[in-house]
């Protein structure tokens, strides 16, 4: 493969560029429009000079056409991330009026709120504003009746959406701002009234109200639970009432990609739809028709499914596909890779950053280069051994491209990938056929009610085996650490090493084992950061108290309501953190009156760490006053987070006291009168 070959990989690369400098600098959108001016102009001026058509400066035209491209990434991210309002509408958003807004997205039935994506159309006053905001409606009242495309007159005041509070928590403001939302807002029951209907894409909404129709056609059949569910799931893209914990099976497994509608089942789509066609190849003029048709389903069922990264991917890729049938070209799929990649990203730049863009773009590279590389190892001389090795080396290929990024978010490695690979995407395979059979036959009750048979006992066999292969010993590798730059030197491993094997160049082969070299070197300068850390960390936790005090690769955790790691809100608020410290946890109830180990020492709510003693408030307790300054740091514990300083739920750092000897006298009795009134015997060091 030669890149001399791909002339758009050219001007992707530098586009590619300018996206990531702007996501990561952020420079003014002006100032970037600018640079992209003077780019082109420049470029043009160089084009219109003859002395500089000459091959002697043809460098400096192409120089300036990739600062164009880059300056052009640059200009779309930073389009994207700029909010349009002005310094009086952001005022206007923080306070509490009344706003007429449209949803712009489905609702989403929570607990006791149900989450949408509107837009504010204009203030009580007329005042048009145009913002994208999330907002929460309390359940009640006829919230769970809002559609997408109503519009809503109501009363609240939208605040800024927060960072993260805790350390290595999910950035949920960083991921609301590659979406174009700075906003949310809470509406209570009674502050809200319908005023309309107008949906923003017709086209999304008829999409919505057929996968609703056919999740509806699977329910009449007799599909109940679990069944139902993988199905809404494996075909219709719809996994909003599965189970977690059936999640969590599939993704220790190994095979949670069939549970998202993917390349193979928009392949399938397409492989039905060529063959239910193939008579409109006889003449020329109904080719036409059959590619309008095979354009219109596909797409029409990339609608349905909601539009996922890895399905406009796969339909954007099949769209060319279909073209080149068209017209009777052959298709290179690395011309097709990269024109889906570079058409998606020109509509949205900020794609780039999207898991499931990057998990199903990774993917495909892996199996389009990696897999003709493990099938020259070995070559079956049977149909049934050929394509037992040909998804063996599939799976295989896949999961080498995917790895790094997927331990780096995840933490976590499926060592068991392959047999339940082997087993599980044929059967979902299989399943996939029979939901489209069973669509197709449930009008005829006799027919309909064996195919639901069927299918329902082949997820049955599906989640049997996920089950066993979960279940066998040392089925997942759980804690992984890999950060930006040991993925990143992982990634140059895996390119620079198929480069040596494919082309047979020792000096690349050289540059992979330096690049593995370094790898495990950041490994061992970690390991060394680890044993030296000592860090204190008071984590915000939705009504709960939670602080940690971390020496080396050992915690402990005092708080009033968590016992374990597989706690939920320790899960939300700190399992991110304590797995890239590598830290065992162990907690303690706070209000545990004496708790010693090798670095820490608890006695009521004095505690002694690293050399520093703390006085911990729990203000859900009436606390002993303390009308004169003590020489200790005051650690407050409260249920509420919104009202914790600013300090809480990040890494601490304190400064020593200094007290003089009257400050010292003072601490001492107070702890002793302390000491007296819960009958804890008295010590001059705590």
């Amino acid at each position: 493969m030669k890149l001399s070959n791909y002339p758009l990989l050219k001007i992707l690369l530098p586009y590619v560029v300018g996206i990531l400098i702007a996501y990561f600098c952020q420079f003014p959108y002006k100032m970037c429009r600018l640079w992209f001016v003077l780019a082109c102009s420049f470029w043009l001026i160089c084009c219109v000079l003859s002395p500089i058509k000459t091959y002697k400066w043809q460098w400096l035209k192409t120089l300036l056409l990739l600062l164009a491209f880059v300056f052009c990434g640059m200009m779309a991210v930073n389009f994207r991330f700029s909010s349009h309002l002005t310094a009086d509408e952001s005022r206007l958003m923080g306070e509490n009026r009344n706003w007429m807004v449209r949803v712009e997205d489905f609702p989403v039935q929570r607990a006791k709120t149900v989450k949408m994506k509107a837009k504010v159309l204009r203030t009580g006053e007329g005042r048009v504003l145009g913002e994208d905001v999330m907002l929460y409606v309390q359940q009640g009242s006829g919230a769970d009746t809002i559609e997408y495309g109503d519009i809503l007159l109501l009363s609240t005041l939208f605040s800024e959406i927060e960072p993260p509070k805790n350390p290595d928590a999910f950035d949920n403001q960083l991921y609301m701002k590659r979406k174009g939302i700075y906003y949310t807002g809470y509406v209570p029951n009674g502050f809200w009234l319908p005023a309309g209907h107008a949906p923003a894409n017709p086209l999304r909404a008829l999409a919505h109200r057929m996968q609703s129709r056919l999740a509806a056609l699977f329910a009449r059949s007799g599909m109940t639970g679990s069944e139902l569910e993988i199905v809404k799931a494996i075909l219709l893209g719809d996994d909003d009432t599965m189970e977690p914990e059936l999640k969590a099976s599939y993704a220790a497994a190994g095979v949670s990609h069939i549970l998202c509608v993917s390349g193979m089942h928009v392949g399938v789509i397409f492989m039905i739809l060529n063959f239910l066609l193939r008579p409109f190849d006889l003449f020329k003029s109904t080719r036409c028709v059959k590619a309008l048709l095979m354009l219109l389903v596909i797409w029409l069922y990339a609608h349905i499914t909601g539009l996922s990264p890895s399905v406009t991917r796969s339909a954007t890729m099949f769209t060319f596909v279909t073209i080149g049938q068209l017209i009777q070209r052959n298709t290179n799929v690395f011309h097709s890779i990269l024109a889906s990649l570079w058409i998606l990203l020109v509509f949205n730049p900020l794609l780039l950053f999207e898991l499931g863009f990057q998990l199903s773009y990774l993917a495909v590279c892996g199996i389009v280069l990696l897999q003709p590389l493990l099938t020259s190892i070995y070559s079956c001389r049977t149909r049934v051994g050929s394509y037992f090795w040909g998804l063996i080396t599939v799976s295989v290929a896949a999961q080498v491209s995917t790895f790094p990024i997927s331990v780096h978010y995840f933490g976590q490695f499926p060592n068991y990938f392959l047999l339940s690979n082997m087993s599980v995407i044929m059967l979902s395979f299989v399943v996939m056929m029979t939901g489209i059979g069973l669509l197709c036959v449930s009008v005829v009750p006799l027919v309909g009610s064996y195919t639901t048979l069927l299918l329902t006992w082949e997820i049955r066999i599906m989640n049997g085996i996920v089950t066993f292969v979960e279940q066998l010993p040392g089925a997942v590798t759980r804690g992984i650490e890999v950060t930006p730059t040991q993925m990143l030197l992982l990634y140059m491993v895996i390119i620079l090493a198929y480069w040596a094997i494919r082309y047979r160049k020792k000096r690349v082969g050289m540059a992979a084992l330096t690049c593995f070299a370094l790898y495990a070197g950041t490994l061992l300068i970690r390991k060394v950061e680890l044993q030296r850390q000592v860090e204190m960390v008071v984590y915000a936790v939705p009504k709960a108290s939670a602080l940690s005090f971390c020496h080396q690769q050992e915690c402990v955790v005092f708080s009033d309501s968590i016992a374990d790691v597989g706690d939920k809100k320790f899960q939300y608020a700190a399992a991110n953190h304590v797995r890239r410290q590598h830290a065992s946890c162990v907690f303690v109830p706070v209000d545990t009156m004496a708790y010693d180990n090798s670095f820490l020492c608890k006695r009521g709510p004095w505690i002694r760490f690293n050399g520093k003693t703390y006085y911990l408030i729990n203000r859900k307790e009436k606390v002993y006053p303390m009308s004169e300054p003590v020489p200790v740091d005051v650690l407050i514990l409260q249920h509420n987070p919104v009202q914790l300083p600013d300090e809480v739920a990040q890494v601490l750092s304190f400064q020593e006291v200094i007290a003089d000897e009257t400050n010292t006298k003072f601490y001492i009795e107070r702890w002793r009168e302390w000491c007296v009134r819960n009958n804890v015997p008295f010590r001059n060091t705590p």
